[in-house]
C-alpha cells in the first residue's frame, strides 16, 4: 500500500510589489499550519518523504507543519511543484522514490486540488463531495493506494482516508 498526502499551503499574505514566490504566511497561516502538524502527530501520520514547492508560502507551511508535529521530516523542494499543473504533479508522483511509501506534496492550488479530486475514486461520499467543492487554504487530503509503486497509482483509484480543512483544524 501507498500513501499520498496532498498539502495546500496555508493562508498566505495578499500579493504585492512582491513577487508571487516571496508571499509569507499571515499569522493565521502559520498558526493553521503548526495545527496541521499536530493533527498529523495525534493521527499517526509521518511520511517518508516530503516534496515542497520552493515558494516561501509553502516551505512556511511545511516548516509549520514540523514543529506542530513535533517531529521532522525528510524533505526535497522541487521547483517544479511552483504554479505546476495536473500532469506535472502527476508525473511528480509517479517519479517519486520507490521507498516513499508515504508520500506528502506541499503546494499551490489549482494542480494540487485537481490532483486530490481524480486520484480519489472512493472514500466517504459526503467527505469526497466536500472535497470537490472546495480545497481551501490549508487543506489536506490523504489518499490510500492498493499499489506497490507509485507509477500503478492511477486516475481514481485512491481511497480518500482524511480530508482536513481549517474548519477540522479549529476545532
Amino acid at each position: 500500500m501507498l500513501r499520498l498526502a496532498i498539502l495546500r499551503h496555508a493562508e498566505a499574505v495578499p500579493l504585492t510589489d512582491e513577487s508571487d514566490a516571496e508571499r509569507e504566511l499571515t499569522p493565521t497561516g502559520r498558526d493553521m499550519a503548526e495545527r496541521m502538524g499536530r493533527y498529523f502527530h495525534d493521527s499517526g501520520l509521518k511520511p517518508d518523504l516530503a516534496l515542497v514547492s520552493p515558494a516561501r508560502r509553502a516551505k512556511e507551511t511545511f516548516e509549520g507543519l514540523e514543529r506542530g508535529a513535533g517531529d521532522t521530516f525528510t524533505v526535497d523542494y522541487l521547483p517544479d511543484l511552483y504554479s505546476a499543473d495536473l500532469r506535472t504533479l502527476e508525473d511528480v508522483v509517479a517519479e517519486a522514490p520507490p521507498d516513499a511509501k508515504f508520500l506528502l506534496l506541499v503546494g499551490h492550488n489549482p494542480g494540487l486540488a485537481e490532483l486530490a479530486l481524480v486520484l480519489a475514486g472512493r472514500g466517504n461520499k459526503s467527505e469526497l463531495a466536500r472535497m470537490r467543492g472546495h480545497f481551501p487554504a490549508p487543506a489536506l487530503a490523504v489518499i490510500d493506494f492498493d499499489v506497490d509503486t507509485w507509477r500503478k497509482a492511477r486516475r481514481g483509484d485512491g481511497q480518500l482516508e482524511h480530508f482536513v480543512t481549517r474548519h477540522v483544524l479549529a476545532k
